[in-house]
């Protein structure tokens, strides 16, 4: 289980208090770095984002150091469950000016995995937010028994596809019309 990640921003302050809506809890100041903040849920489970000004690097020897260029976009993303409906996902992307999208996970040739909306928190690092009736989905999916069943996601195929050059990726196309039907 993942309790806690990071993620960087532009205004720290505002993800947070944003990031701490979708999950129903309260934004913090993190005081372990001058301008970081964190959602917190209130869970059980104690669920926290930390947040940090996106000129904040983490490094293995030097800790948190400021960097002079920060990157545009980042490989990194996580997905939320949330405690809200679908339509007040999209009022408060919408409301922050933030580009939010219905999206169907998946792979090419396979029925869909699970529905989502992705968040692009200021428009650059990708929050991928589930309502909690739709998890359900995701929990059935991320199964070893439905995994091992797809030969794509088997590690025995990962060496015979990489000699080849070929692997197979994950499709997220926009079918919001799917998402409302779901």
């Amino acid at each position: 289980m993942i309790h806690h990640a990071s993620l960087p921003a532009n205004d720290p302050l505002r993800v947070a208090t944003v990031l701490a809506e979708l999950l129903g809890g309260r934004a913090y100041r993190f005081p372990i770095f001058e301008g970081a903040y964190q959602a917190v849920s209130g869970d059980a489970e104690g669920t926290m984002i930390e947040i940090y000004p996106a000129s904040v690097q983490l490094e293995p020897d030097a800790g948190f150091v400021q960097s002079e260029r920060p990157a545009a976009y980042h490989p990194f993303h996580l997905l939320l469950s949330v405690p809200l409906a679908a339509s007040e996902i999209e009022r408060i992307a919408a409301r922050e000016g933030w580009r939010c999208d219905a999206a169907v996970a998946g792979l090419p040739g396979q029925p869909p995995a699970f529905h989502l909306y992705r968040m692009w928190v200021e428009n650059r690092t990708l929050v991928e937010c589930v309502p909690e009736v739709m998890i359900a989905e995701y929990r059935r999916y991320m199964q070893f028994a439905t995994l091992d069943a797809i030969p794509a996601y088997r590690l025995e195929n990962a060496a015979v596809e990489e000699s080849a050059g070929a692997v197979s990726p994950i499709v997220i196309p926009s079918l919001t019309k799917e998402v409302a039907a779901a």
